[in-house]
């Protein structure tokens, strides 16, 4: 099967490391240019570089279900503390 790369927008490199990044990339939920999403067992978070100058990074709890805006640092102690939800990857032919 043909894997296509994937072009993600600078604002992610501005933010996080090359090996966080591909951390985030090879356990995200979905990817595109300008967003990653991650859902773990706790949390759901959504990492935008489409709307302002900066990385927005946002997270939903499961558990209370409230939203909020997260700095990195935050991000990563969240991300790497909640084992990552089981999902299923399909891929479609164009």
């Amino acid at each position: 099967m043909l894997e296509k790369k994937i072009v993600i927008n600078s604002k992610f490199l501005k933010v996080f490391s090359e090996d966080e990044l591909k951390d985030i990339m090879d356990n995200a939920t979905s990817i595109s240019a300008d967003c990653i999403v991650i859902a773990t067992e706790n949390n759901y978070f959504e990492l935008s570089a489409d709307v302002n100058d900066e990385l927005d990074i946002h997270c939903d709890e499961h558990n209370n279900l409230s939203a909020r805006k997260l700095s990195k640092d935050e991000f990563m102690t969240l991300y790497k503390s909640s084992p990552l939800m089981s999902t299923v990857k399909l891929s479609l032919n164009e």
